[in-house]
């Protein structure tokens, strides 16, 4: 109940507050690397390519004993500063040959780092506390940025709410959520009744891992007993569960990287391919502000459509993806890859042609 507790202590100070700074993280390590990249993005002296940037933060993490992060960790930091609430413009023009570099494009900007008064200080770090011993799970990730808006300053006196949370009250098995953590977080190996779709149901024993939402849906990330791959189960597909004495084996996988070369939740085996995608001008707006993939890179634009590529291993929340663009996205590599798009395209079509000629008929 510790976590509730502390994430009630939060929530409080949010709500009865509201926005008078820039977000910003509270978060050691994340706070650290935001300072190194601002600092860098304002240096006009210095030209900084992706490998530079994460050198930087490493240097600085390792002098304060921190783990080093990847050139992943940094490129999301960045994508994330990019958006709202931060909205960091960069100089996208900017680049040494084919490489790209990275500076603002107002050389005045910086990051504003304010700070919280001493009340709200003391109660957020003792909530803090808590909280970061469930650190990678989803609600942990939730509070964090909850967290950041605390943390920047961000909240004074005469408050409405200002934050909305897209909810969805019809979704089923949001009621298991808190069992759930509670089983990942004291280790336990619990046996599940699933459903699958158009199936009948299955019991098997698992052990529980991870807690990931996608597209307004939560799925657990579980291991069977006698099987070697994670499976992905949703939560509204699960109809019951209960703690079973068996002992709980550890996962090696590390899940802040787990799902960083795929869109959506599921992981195929495999290397990530790089996939070119041509996006014409009515949704190239839309996908530049809010990309496919943390790889996203723009490799061509004129007036009337971008060019991007994105390296991922292609599953199906990709696929749905492309093809909610409709005729706006067009895959341009690899070939196997844009027949295999083309072939989902004809079978709709096929479908639609099927059933106009029936509705015609009668």
């Amino acid at each position: 109940m510790a976590i509730y507790f502390a994430f009630r202590s939060v929530f409080t100070i949010f709500v009865t507050y509201k926005l008078r700074a820039t977000v910003m993280p509270v978060d050691k390590q994340v706070l650290l690397r935001y300072q190194v990249l601002n600092k860098c993005l304002r240096n006009l002296h210095r030209e900084y390519t992706i490998d530079d940037l994460v050198n930087e933060c490493n240097k600085a993490l390792r002098a304060i004993d921190m783990p080093e992060i990847s050139k992943r960790t940094i490129q999301y930091d960045i994508e994330r500063l990019k958006g709202a609430p931060y909205n960091i413009r960069l100089n996208e023009k900017l680049k040494r040959g084919k490489q790209k570099l990275f500076r603002y494009k107002d050389a005045d900007y910086t990051l504003p780092l304010f700070q919280v008064n001493d009340e709200e200080r003391n109660k957020i770090e003792d909530a803090i506390y808590v909280l970061k011993r469930f650190e990678g799970e989803p609600l942990f990730d939730w509070v964090r940025t909850l967290l950041m808006e605390v943390e920047g300053g961000l909240l004074n006196e005469e408050t409405s709410p200002v934050v909305t949370f897209q909810n969805n009250p019809d979704l089923k098995g949001l009621h298991h959520f808190n069992e759930l953590l509670a089983a990942i977080s004291t280790k336990r190996v619990l046996k599940l009744q699933y459903i699958p779709f158009e199936k009948d149901a299955i019991t098997l024993n698992v052990y529980p891992y991870h807690l990931k939402q996608y597209n307004d849906r939560w799925y657990l990330i579980a291991r069977p007993i006698g099987f070697e791959h994670c499976g992905i189960y949703p939560l509204d597909r699960i109809e019951e569960f209960h703690e079973v004495a068996l002992p709980y084996k550890d996962s090696d996988i590390d899940f802040e990287e787990y799902f960083d070369d795929v869109v959506g939740v599921t992981v195929p085996d495999g290397e990530p391919i790089d996939i070119t995608i041509k996006v014409l001008k009515d949704s190239a707006g839309f996908v530049v502000t809010k990309p496919l993939h943390l790889s996203q890179r723009v490799l061509e634009r004129n007036d009337d459509y971008i060019v991007i590529s994105i390296n991922v291993k292609p599953n199906y929340e990709l696929c749905s993806k492309i093809l909610s663009f409709g005729p706006n996205m067009e895959v341009l590599s690899p070939e196997s890859y844009r027949m295999h798009i083309g072939e989902k395209i004809k079978a709709m079509n096929q479908k639609y042609l099927n059933n106009a000629e029936n509705l015609h008929s009668k």
